[in-house]
């Protein structure tokens, strides 16, 4: 193995560390939630905001990400988020109250919301577009052993230690991936950057907070609903005042110009809808389990372990699976599928085996990965080389802001068939109801998919006889 090669691998291990650390923190949580809420005194249902508010932490920073990194450096800034997010972490633990704990979470994002992209940016820059899809997989194969290892470690952890552990459990992992970046990332000394378009920043951050809130605020019990659709409406008119605001702008916050190239269009449109519809079923499964069942937080953990073998099973498959399908067929028939395994989580119950409930989170897994890998490498297909860094904030950003709005989501569908209107009672029937919803919502993002052609991203699945990826 020439050195080179071993130093692409190197690269590759560290931002899938920090991507580790993401899908870890992102997935531990869950199975904790009922223990958390009753620490913090709140519904469990009530602690979505722990999960929303980091989630649009991402959301609002990873479009300044690829500013700050030109400015001080990719290298200082990646190792900078590293630290930021493990420290974080180690205030998560020691929060008191639910708000405390939304505001460390939200700094937690701020560090994921640097680490994340520059992660992706960092692999656009190191290998070549053919070797893409295979070395995002090979990153992904890595992170899936976080989203395997949090539903199970947040279950143990729970019963046998204490709810703070699951964010501490990321603090070594976290000094670990900053001192072999510090070794093995390439120092890149800060650019020349354009000037920051500050009203664009505080139009487009804005807009996303007060319309992810609303949508959060609209499940609470005792939710203003007359303040709630002002301030939705708000949160609209500054979303609106943003794309006239950046047509003006020769470089504006996020390049909305990259959305007239038309896979990307239906990439960043797919990935809103589709993880609107499922995006929240991580949250959902363990209230289901733990809650709706009674099953404690390490069954339930086991339960959901299923999902990220699903997901690690698919990236050694998915580029053979994509070059024998192609992506319109294989985003088509799969989207479908995905919707009958959401319908499927209907036959959950007090009877069921825990071996048709892993069936089912496997499947799921499977599935949801095999449709990730075909909506997050399309978006890369036509943008050019020069645009690529953009690009990747646009998509980092949709994948967070639609996965908060997933889970804003399954919470507004679980206080709406919830028996009881003025608090929340989750019995199984109320959760069957939700699937059913979010089945009938991944039915419907097929049609977004039918605008593809059928040669559409094969610069993603074949190797040119010479072709290099340079970012300026």
């Amino acid at each position: 193995m020439s050195t080179t090669q071993i130093n692409k691998k190197m690269v590759a291990f560290i931002v899938s560390l920090a991507l580790f650390m993401d899908a870890l923190d992102t997935t531990i949580i869950n199975t904790a939630i009922p223990a958390m809420s009753h620490s913090l005194n709140v519904n469990p249902v009530d602690l979505k905001i722990a999960l929303i508010s980091y989630l649009l932490s991402l959301a609002i920073f990873i479009p300044i990400s690829g500013w700050i990194a030109d400015k001080f450096g990719i290298k200082q800034v990646f190792i900078l988020a590293l630290g930021l997010f493990t420290v974080s972490s180690l205030w998560c633990g020691y929060a008191q109250h639910l708000y405390e704990l939304v505001i460390a979470r939200s700094i937690q994002g701020l560090g994921g919301s640097l680490m994340l992209p520059l992660g992706r940016l960092i692999i656009l820059r190191t290998f070549q577009r053919h070797e893409l899809v295979e070395a995002m997989n090979a990153v992904v194969m890595v992170v899936s052993l976080g989203l395997m290892l949090g539903p199970l470690a947040g279950g143990v952890i729970t019963d046998h230690l204490s709810w703070p552990w699951i964010f501490w459990v990321n603090i070594p992992v976290g000094f670990v991936a900053m001192l072999m970046a510090f070794n093995w990332l390439k120092d890149t000394a800060p650019r020349k950057v354009r000037a920051f378009d500050t009203v664009g920043f505080i139009l487009f951050s804005g807009g996303l907070a007060a319309l992810t809130f609303s949508l959060s605020d609209l499940s609470e019990s005792t939710a203003n609903k007359t303040t709630t659709f002002f301030i939705m409406a708000i949160a609209i008119l500054m979303l609106i005042s943003y794309f006239l605001h950046s047509n003006k702008q020769r470089h504006p916050i996020i390049n909305t110009d990259l959305l007239r190239i038309r896979t990307f269009q239906i990439s960043i449109m797919g990935n809103l809808f589709a993880r609107l519809s499922f995006g929240g079923v991580p949250f959902l499964l363990p209230l289901l389990l733990q809650v709706g069942l009674g099953y404690s937080a390490q069954i339930a953990g086991l339960l959901l372990v299923p999902i990220a073998l699903g997901i690690l099973l698919v990236k050694s498959i998915s580029l053979r699976i994509l070059r024998l399908f192609g992506y319109k067929r294989l985003l088509l028939i799969n989207t479908i599928l995905v919707g009958f395994i959401l319908w499927a989580f209907r036959m959950i119950n007090i009877d069921s085996s825990f071996y048709m409930i892993a069936s089912l989170t496997f499947l799921f897994g499977f599935l949801i990965s095999l449709q990730y890998s075909g909506m997050n490498s399309l978006a890369y297909a036509e943008v050019p080389a020069d645009d690529l860094s953009a690009a990747t904030s646009i998509v980092s950003t949709i994948q967070q802001l639609s996965q908060s709005f997933g889970v804003a989501a399954c919470a507004l569908l679980l206080r709406y068939y919830s028996p009881d209107s003025h608090a929340y009672n989750l019995t199984p029937e109320c959760f069957h109801q939700v699937f059913f919803a979010l089945a009938c919502l991944t039915f419907l993002s097929t049609f977004i998919f039918v605008r593809l052609k059928p040669n559409d991203g094969h610069q993603m699945l074949t190797v040119p006889a010479q072709e290099r990826v340079e970012i300026h």
